[in-house]
């Protein structure tokens, strides 16, 4: 019999001890982001209303828009309920939009900069973090402060909720939560609440969800 030499068992025994071990694959933290960014990625273009109720200090703000937004980075908003009633806008990326504002000034047309206080909500938020596009972004950019768990039924239908903690105030306008809720169904956004503390000073209600309804550039 023949047997291996000396120097090659005992590298086969050291290889022996030191083989990988294969581990259990570590559970995904946010399957629902993935799942938000997969059902995303299926879509050209939508059409929405968004029901909104914000505050800062003592002034509230309710508001109905209609949205519609066309990939990479057309939008269009109107306000169809509450102040400014009947004004709206139009953005085709960068930094400036175009609109007009609601009653006696609705046919005065106007190219302002995105972030002017006729063209942002009480808050300040701008036009494009409506998009489903800046939320998927955003919480992805801060997904370290991120945790899922299961969210309340909205509109009758669960929701999976991603939560966003720890935020620093002074880069949030003040707020130090940010609440998501996806439909389990569709896989997207179905409402955003956003606190100050424990006040929450922001909510936005996705309705009417129209996906891929052919939207064109030249609608914007």
């Amino acid at each position: 019999m023949t047997y291996p030499s000396r120097p090659f068992f005992i590298a086969a025994l050291i290889a022996a001890f030191v083989a990988p071990v294969s581990l259990p694959a570590q559970a995904d933290p946010l399957p629902a982001l993935d799942a938000f960014s997969s059902a995303w990625s299926k879509v050209d273009s939508y059409t929405c209303k968004i029901v909104t109720h914000e505050t800062k200090d003592s002034s509230t703000q309710d508001r109905t828009y209609g949205y519609e937004y066309l990939k990479p980075h057309f939008a269009k908003i109107s306000i169809d309920s509450g102040p400014g009633h009947g004004g709206g806008a139009t953005w085709h990326g960068g930094d400036t939009v175009s609109g007009h504002q609601g009653g006696l000034l609705r046919g005065i047309h106007l190219t302002v900069s995105i972030h002017d206080g006729r063209a942002t909500s009480l808050r300040g938020d701008t036009m494009d973090t409506a998009a489903f596009q800046y939320l998927l972004d955003y919480y992805r950019g801060n997904d370290a402060h991120a945790t899922q768990a299961a969210g309340p039924a909205v509109d009758g239908a669960p929701t999976d909720e991603i939560v966003l903690t720890d935020l620093d105030p002074t880069k949030t306008g003040g707020v130090t939560r940010d609440l998501l809720l996806i439909s389990t169904k569709t896989h997207l956004p179905v409402e955003r609440q956003r606190f100050a503390g424990s006040a929450l000073v922001k909510s936005e209600h996705y309705i009417d969800v129209a996906l891929n309804p052919g939207l064109k550039e030249s609608d914007f």
